[in-house]
């Protein structure tokens, strides 16, 4: 009756263990998680931890590519954009951020929507890496917005923006070395 009893014990004990293991996985594969944890651990889309919430963004907000503290160790008084995808200089940015491949991102998630939405883009280095130059392409969510063919500040149109939806700025470079400073969406209808 004793081994029958600890038998029973033990084939229950082991279903409630192989159910458990069963949970994490499913966990595992359906994770329920902010937009900013999947993008940074699990898709590995975002360079920078921009923190939950901090993809999104007010119009007009200026953010620089710098890390958060200057080479003497300073914190900087600035605000650092940490949306900065794959294809970006990971350290020392003290100057601004350096593209890496051929294809870097930024990602926003915009607090109101925008029909004349324009992307600024201060570039303090350009580099041509080969005679077939075509600068870089910038798309937005995958489609042709503009270019950038030299260094200073560039404003490319992009049009309407929806509030709460993430917002895929890519800049293709395949002939190109730039670095990014600064960059920000702005609004034209308030910005007149």
């Amino acid at each position: 009756m004793k081994k029958n009893m600890a038998r029973y014990v033990l084939y229950i004990a082991c279903v409630v263990l192989a159910a458990f293991y069963v949970l994490v996985l499913w966990w595992g594969k359906n994770p329920q998680v902010g937009r900013e944890y999947r993008m940074y651990y699990i898709t590995h889309e975002l360079t920078d931890w921009p923190g939950y919430g901090n993809l999104e963004y007010s119009f007009g907000t200026k953010e620089y590519c710098l890390e958060y503290k200057d080479r003497a160790g300073w914190e900087i008084n600035k605000t650092v954009c940490s949306r900065k995808g794959q294809g970006w200089q990971k350290e020392k940015r003290y100057e601004g951020t350096r593209n890496t491949a051929g294809q870097s991102y930024v990602y926003y998630v915009p607090k109101t929507s925008a029909d004349n939405a324009v992307l600024v883009c201060d570039i303090t280095d350009y580099e041509v890496n080969n005679a077939l130059d075509y600068g870089v392409l910038v798309y937005v969510n995958d489609t042709l917005a503009g270019s950038i063919d030299k260094k200073g500040v560039t404003q490319i149109d992009i049009g309407h923006v929806n509030a709460d939806e993430l917002l895929t700025v890519k800049f293709v470079s395949d002939n190109v070395t730039f670095t990014l400073y600064s960059i920000s969406l702005d609004d034209k209808a308030y910005n007149n």
